[in-house]
């Protein structure tokens, strides 16, 4: 019988989100991308962001990643207030939906790139060991060019787990891949994440990638972005194809689109 393991240990702290604001100057104009955002999630947990397009889950992600800085509002991961710099708070890794692996690089190589920028050992085992996790075993001497679209993802991947990440940030990762890719990667994601569990936030559109991926499902309003409501996702893992079929799945994805339908709604004017 499949464990329950969607109750990460509560009582120490994830990702901490308070009062977070970003805009930007467009021209003349001040764009509101997010607003007064809050966000708590547990240690060692899986949330998922999701909302429509524009609404902000990409700016938190890059605020989350050091590449962007709010306006207002504090950002804390595992306790630690982020900074910027080497060797400060826990460490990241991140997988955006463009793999950008090094076209002249193998596989082998593009994985180890982060230990070789961080200036860290490279432990040829270790990366043996990540290019198994995700499935490439035979490929590691293969370029970008020779792997299709859902392998690349695969390296990057492991190229956000090689520097051994407390805190995993996936943007979109499947978003641009077909349907029955996509629904493959998700049970490997998932697999892969049950093997070496780390808190992680993951930005995506896919409301059954949310629930197949997730302990907590997050969804945000329409720009400026807020949270509107954060969902529970107390099925039991490991999250198999029936299980997409089942009531509790589509109980849940029922749930999850009358929120964002409602407050769609609402932002248009319609009654």
């Amino acid at each position: 019988m499949a464990q329950n393991t969607t109750s990460p240990r509560l009582e120490q702290p994830g990702l901490h989100l308070s009062g977070l604001s970003r805009h930007f100057r467009l021209g003349r104009e001040t764009i509101t991308a997010i607003s007064d955002v809050d966000l708590t999630t547990p240690r060692g947990s899986f949330t998922a962001l999701i909302g429509p397009s524009g609404c902000g889950k990409s700016t938190i992600l890059r605020i989350l990643a050091g590449l962007e800085k709010p306006n207002a509002g504090t950002v804390e991961v595992h306790g630690q207030a982020l900074r910027r710099g080497a060797g400060d708070g826990p460490r990241l890794g991140i997988a955006f939906q463009d793999a950008a692996l090094l076209a002249w690089r193998s596989v082998f190589t593009n994985i180890r790139l982060p230990l070789e920028v961080a200036g860290l050992p490279v432990d040829p085992k270790r990366i043996g060991d990540l290019i198994r996790l995700v499935g490439l075993e035979g490929f590691e001497s293969a370029r970008p060019a020779q792997l299709s679209g859902g392998m690349r993802q695969r390296v990057s991947i492991a190229r956000a787990l090689a520097v051994e990440p407390e805190f995993l940030l996936l943007d979109e990762p499947f978003g641009a891949l077909d349907d029955i890719t996509r629904q493959r990667l998700n049970l490997e994601l998932q697999r892969i994440w049950s093997a070496r569990p780390m808190t992680t936030l993951m930005v995506t559109h896919g409301l059954q990638e949310a629930i197949v991926l997730a302990d907590r499902v997050v969804v945000m309003s329409p720009r400026p972005g807020r949270i509107l409501a954060s969902i529970p996702v107390d099925l039991p893992r490991p999250r198999t194809l029936d299980l997409l079929r089942s009531p509790e799945f589509h109980a849940l994805q029922d749930q999850l689109l009358e929120i964002m339908y409602s407050q769609s709604a609402v932002a248009s004017g319609e009654d």
